[in-house]
């Protein structure tokens, strides 16, 4: 399909849409969806002779690779907008190349998207039509040209609007078929250190990452021990659900808590726990409305601790969490 049309643009919109408005799902990705790469047509120009001729007989005045531009730009923006307007919670997320332009910044050498692939997405995160970012940052840390913490921090520099910006990380294996499982900690590592307040990755592929069971293992008892909440995206809502109703009861060695709430905003639950000087939590979906703890907690070591304090709060779509009340176990 030529992605200048407005015959394929309203078609992509009426599939996505779509989905939105007949599944309940967190959000529309797009991977790498603009103009096609160049080796997949022999390295041939894009065929679109048809419309780029209309466009021009109708006075168009823009170059042929601005104009590809715009009509992909166009159609990112409607998406965007067409996909809020039905449903605000959905989120909308692209992983383009990683690399926007040779020389952006300095150091980077390589494939040019905005001039092959006629992308710019380096001007879908300046203007927020995104609600989260993942460069297809596939090269290791120390890749001369395409260094991946240069990348990060370039693409970091241009997101203006602090959308969440959750880079790709390749498993990919090498010619011998080894992943290099230290280059995937060491690059969720950086990334938690250079984006503190957007901390996330994702990983291509998943199919890589289940074939690996080394790394797997090392991800889950390393960066991924804990399971975590999807970050708020503040743009889309900023009002935190009600706090819930707590009560609790304790029978024998356990305590039993029960909660509830009328907030339709609440979507999940997060159950934290205060065994003596150290917080642990457990998140819970909706359906969820009560719990036990023990009271008394052993550890690995044989160690045993008391249960202090525990708290309830409520979860909505965006990530907004309720305020935090601390209810004590005498």
């Amino acid at each position: 399909m030529d992605p200048a049309m407005k015959a394929t643009q309203d078609h992509t919109s009426r599939v996505v849409m779509d989905i939105v408005k007949r599944y309940d799902v967190d959000g529309i990705h797009f991977d790498d969806y603009f103009y096609p790469y160049p080796s997949y047509n022999g390295d041939k120009d894009f065929p679109d002779d048809k419309s780029w001729s209309a466009y021009v007989n109708s006075g168009g005045k823009l170059s042929r690779g601005d104009w590809r531009r715009d009509g992909v730009n166009k159609l990112i923006e409607r998406l965007y907008a067409e996909i809020k307007q039905e449903k605000k919670h959905v989120k909308f997320g692209l992983s383009p190349f990683g690399i926007w332009r040779p020389g952006y910044p300095s150091t980077v050498t390589g494939f040019d998207q905005y001039e092959k692939l006629y992308a710019d997405a380096k001007l879908w995160l300046n203007k927020g039509w995104i609600d989260y970012f993942t460069p297809q940052l596939y090269w290791p840390i120390n890749k001369q040209g395409q260094s991946f913490p240069d990348l990060l921090g370039w693409w970091q520099s241009e997101n203006t609007l602090q959308r969440h910006l959750w880079p790709g990380i390749s498993i990919g294996t090498n010619k011998n078929g080894v992943t290099n499982n230290k280059e995937v900690l060491d690059e969720i590592s950086l990334t938690r250190s250079m984006l503190p307040k957007s901390m996330g990755a994702v990983h291509w592929s998943v199919s890589s990452l289940t074939k690996n069971p080394t790394l797997t293992k090392e991800l889950k008892a390393g960066p991924y021990s804990i399971p975590a909440l999807v970050p708020a995206s503040p743009w889309l809502d900023a009002i935190a659900p009600a706090s819930p109703q707590v009560a609790i009861t304790k029978s024998k060695d356990k305590l039993n808590i029960q909660w509830s709430s009328k907030d339709k905003d609440a979507t999940g639950w997060i159950l934290y726990a205060q065994y003596d000087n150290k917080w642990e939590y457990t998140i819970m979906g909706k359906a969820q409305l009560n719990a036990s703890l023990q009271l008394l907690n052993a550890d690995t070591a044989g160690k045993t601790s008391t249960l202090k304090n525990i708290m309830v709060t409520a979860v909505d779509r965006t990530g907004n969490e309720s305020e935090q009340q601390l209810i004590p176990v005498n």
